[in-house]
């Protein structure tokens, strides 16, 4: 075995620069939501050629994405099976009744025909799709569900900040979708996430609602309910060091995740669509043949030093009282048992790259 390493599975690229842009705040004296966060929201609409509202999580911005479009409790909403929780638990604490649909065992993502044939059947309000990893789902499939349907399609982007979906960025589309900013994602601000829409009006009653549905700032005047939902300038002044560099970020992902593909060897990974696109690398699955073997990978990566993370378990199958459907789901489970997340992240070096390699060569 090569000489062991330690190494997470994710770890984020706070440099000098966000350090020192984190001490102008504190000597400012306004720490709180303020200029810079409207500065990291100017820089995030020039990047995203779209409307952009910050919040303080990636689960905020899909509550506020869902208010801002007149979501009202007892909605039906649609989300995929294979997620992580807040996809489902922002809807839920609303009031939605909950669809969980099964995903595509290839892509790993929602499959808009599972999504079809529920629509067929329910009065859908909304459907949440997720780009597992950061692969883009079938936009236009999903876009033209919507419009057959006559439901809103809300993206939940959190993994997928600089992805691109036939050489357009995810965001940049007609419908609304949500970002996060947390510790382990492309670009960071520590915890965070925004809201991007095309519709100006989404974006405005976005900002009212993470301000308790204030009017303005500068009286106690609420025209809507909201709630706190705000970031702070300390948080987006890490944000605005952070979205200089993300063409970097994304470069160097993508090229751990070629020698991933290149060199592992006895492994299946997330596989690309057939229409362009550019994927973010987030995350980094593996796929085995069997969840015994999946599991005696884990334990040996484990005990090489290397911080692999199991999937999500189904949506279906955790044990808070979600009062879901009881429909097939297969793939879900298939992936759920059978994959693993290795280690991929912005400043991971070429010797670690190698030594997750060789560790998962030599099993």
């Amino acid at each position: 075995m090569p000489e062991k390493y330690n190494i997470p599975w994710s770890k984020p690229d706070i440099s000098e620069n966000e350090k020192q842009a984190m001490y102008r705040v504190i000597e400012s004296d306004w720490y709180s939501q303020g200029p810079l966060t409207k500065q990291f929201e100017n820089e995030l609409s020039n990047y995203l050629d779209s409307n952009v509202s910050v919040v303080n999580s990636g689960t905020s911005a899909i509550i506020c994405a869902l208010l801002a479009h007149g979501f009202k409790p007892g909605d039906k909403v649609i989300v995929p099976d294979f997620t992580f929780f807040a996809t489902l638990s922002s809807p839920k604490i609303l009031g939605a009744q909950i669809i969980t649909a099964d995903i595509d065992s290839k892509s790993l993502n929602i499959s808009p025909d599972e999504v079809e044939e529920i629509v067929k059947n329910n009065d859908i309000k909304f459907v949440i799709v997720v780009d597992i990893a950061g692969l883009p789902v079938d936009i236009d499939a999903f876009e033209e569900l919507a419009k057959i349907y006559n439901f809103t399609l809300i993206e939940d982007a959190a993994q997928a900040l600089g992805s691109e979906y036939k050489n357009k960025k995810i965001g940049s589309f007609d419908h609304t979708t949500t970002f996060s900013f947390h510790i382990a994602k492309q670009i960071t601000t520590i915890e965070g996430g925004c809201v991007s829409s095309s519709d100006e009006k989404i974006s405005n009653r976005i900002k009212q609602l993470r301000d308790h549905g204030r009017t303005n700032s500068k009286n106690y005047t609420h025209d809507m309910i909201g709630s706190n939902f705000r970031t702070t300038d300390l948080q987006s002044s890490i944000g605005l060091e952070q979205i200089k560099k993300i063409s970097n970020y994304l470069s160097r992902r993508e090229l751990i995740s070629k020698k991933y593909r290149d060199q592992i060897q006895n492994v299946q990974f997330q596989e690309k669509p057939n229409y362009s696109i550019r994927h973010s690398n987030m995350m980094f699955f593996t796929i085995y043949p069997s969840k015994i073997i999946r599991d005696k990978n884990f334990e040996i990566l484990q005990e090489c030093g290397i911080d692999a993370k199991l999937p999500w378990p189904p949506l279906h199958i955790q044990p808070a009282n979600l009062e879901l459907n009881n429909n097939i789901y297969k793939n879900t489970q298939l992936i759920s048992d059978t994959s693993l997340m290795l280690p991929i992240f912005n400043g991971m070096t070429d010797e670690e790259a190698n030594y997750v390699i060789e560790c998962c060569n030599n099993i």
